[in-house]
């Protein structure tokens, strides 16, 4: 919708809610190993974990069933980068897979 500004400029007024506003980059430059615990909580009577992880684990994040993952989203729907918020059994599987000897 168009709205009017100062004599000669329009106003762009933007209406509706998008999916989500941007990307932010991932909270810590640097972590280590592949996968970084940042918290836990309990919802539901079961723990989910937010994660921050390498950009290939990331990857074999969103090939497992969406049921056990979320990408995080700050309170301002702003995806960030690498870090998801998965189930305890997603975790646990992540953990065997990608944990480092």
């Amino acid at each position: 919708m168009i709205g009017h500004g100062y004599t000669g400029q329009g106003v762009i007024q933007i209406t509706g809610r998008r999916p989500y506003a941007g990307v932010m980059p991932p909270y810590k430059a640097v972590i280590k190993g592949n996968f970084e615990i940042m918290e836990s909580a309990v919802v539901d009577e079961d723990t989910w974990y937010k994660i921050q992880v390498v950009p290939w684990v990331s990857e074999w994040i969103k090939q497992q069933d969406k049921n056990f993952w979320h990408e995080f989203r700050t309170g301002n729907n702003y995806k960030v980068l690498d870090t998801f918020n998965v189930h305890e059994k997603l975790y646990t599987m992540l953990a065997l897979n990608w944990s480092e000897p």
